[in-house]
């Protein structure tokens, strides 16, 4: 009771009607039933106009589009790495206004050539279906590059400067900084490979990190970097406990407790009465300067203060002019003589009280100070035509604990010695 017919024609309209038999002679027979009308399909026309948009290609998907069929049921797309054996397949039903087609392909490997083709389905089940039309073949992008070669650079008391290399395909850069272990603040659309953070908290360290931005919003972008740390500095402090060493007829030795955190010293010296003009400013890295060229029998002053960043924005101030005289043309200085060898102080440290004494093996005038950190005079003992042995308990103990100096001199040397008072 029922009969396949083939071999119609397409797009075209029949009528068809049945009766029974009931014998073989075919003199028996039913009449025809009602007529029944039906009209073949037309072929499934195949899409036109495959695209590729140029703007929609990243580095895991890219955006076609077609011109398909009014009343098509749904398309067949097809796409695979150039090249390979086996197909993806993606079915896409008909929801679009119109027979304009379009659809996002994701998850496609960076920096690759792919193949696609699509085909018009008209009716569900792909009983009527076009041909598979070609596309042209698409790259994808390399996948966005994630910046390296991290640097801080002019690292200042309120602000920094971070560095990294450029990468091949980001379009800008995006940063991200925060104290350590806080908050991130993002800082994006950065067109060159560097960036200054301002108002940044003085004696804090900082970490950052930076990502490539390969689109022109925020759909492709890289990893974030490994971090970077820096430390701004706190407010630089002025040294302790300057004194002057080895003073001679024409050079002296500056010395002073180092700062923790310095990277260098600038020392300012002039003579007494002379025009400021004259000054003299040096810059050294350790806590001591030979400073030379002086003139005998005069008197000088001189001070000294931090530099804790070599672009010498972090400056401590001076410390208090100190004083001293160098001495006369007859005199010259000893610090390496017999005198100075023979020199002993003990202990030293100590708790107040301490011992002086030196061999002299030739008559001498000899005069022994006790001064403070700033020059003051405590003690003096004066001998005069001396020779042999000297020895002297020196008792500190009503004065606070710090730094003091030994001198002696003599007709024709100078002998100074730190002492500590715990």
């Amino acid at each position: 009771n029922s009969l396949a017919l083939t071999s119609l024609s397409a797009g075209t309209t029949y009528r068809w009607q049945v009766r029974a038999i009931c014998d073989s002679t075919g003199l028996n027979n039913s009449s025809w039933a009602t007529q029944v009308i039906f009209t073949t399909t037309s072929p499934c026309s195949n899409p036109s106009n495959l695209n590729v948009v140029a703007s929609f290609i990243t580095s895991s998907s890219v955006k076609v589009t077609w011109l398909g069929t009014y009343g098509a049921h749904s398309y067949t797309l097809l796409y695979r790495v150039s090249g390979a054996s086996n197909w993806d397949t993606i079915s896409i039903l008909n929801n679009f206004i119109g027979s304009s087609g379009n659809y996002t392909i994701t998850g496609l490997l960076s920096a690759t050539t792919y193949e696609w083709s699509l085909a018009t389905n008209c009716v569900s089940g792909g009983a009527n279906s076009s041909s598979f039309v070609s596309g042209t073949n698409f790259t994808t992008s390399l996948a966005c590059i994630v910046p390296s070669n991290l640097t801080t650079t002019n690292i200042m008391m309120d602000r920094a400067t971070m560095n990294w290399g450029s990468t091949s395909n980001a379009h800008h850069y995006d940063v991200r900084i925060r104290p350590q272990g806080g908050s991130w603040t993002w800082i994006g659309y950065i067109f060159s490979t560097s960036k200054t953070k301002f108002n940044l908290a003085s004696a804090t360290t900082y970490e950052w990190q930076v990502r490539g931005v390969c689109s022109s919003d925020t759909s492709e972008v890289s990893a974030w970097s490994s971090t970077e740390t820096f430390t701004i500095p706190g407010p630089c402090t002025a040294p302790t406990n300057p004194n002057e060493q080895n003073i001679g007829v024409s050079s002296a030795e500056f010395t002073w407790d180092a700062v923790s955190g310095a990277w260098g010293y600038r020392v300012f010296y002039i003579k007494v009465g002379a025009p400021w003009g004259t000054k003299v400013i040096d810059t050294v890295n350790t806590n001591l300067i030979s400073v030379t060229g002086l003139d005998p029998s005069t008197q000088y002053r001189w001070r000294v203060k931090a530099i804790c960043l070599a672009n010498g924005s972090n400056n401590s101030g001076w410390t208090s002019f100190r004083f001293f005289n160098t001495l006369s043309s007859i005199r010259s200085i000893s610090g390496d003589s017999t005198l100075a060898n023979n020199l002993n102080i003990y202990p030293n440290p100590n708790r107040g009280i301490f011992n002086v004494s030196f061999l002299s093996e030739e008559v001498d005038d000899f005069e022994i100070t006790i001064l403070d950190a700033y020059g003051k005079l405590l003690i003096k003992d004066v001998r005069n035509q001396f020779i042999g042995e000297y020895t002297k308990q020196i008792d500190l103990g009503d004065y606070p604990r710090g730094v003091y100096m030994v001198q002696i001199r003599t007709r024709s040397s100078f002998v100074n010695k730190r002492v500590i008072v715990q």
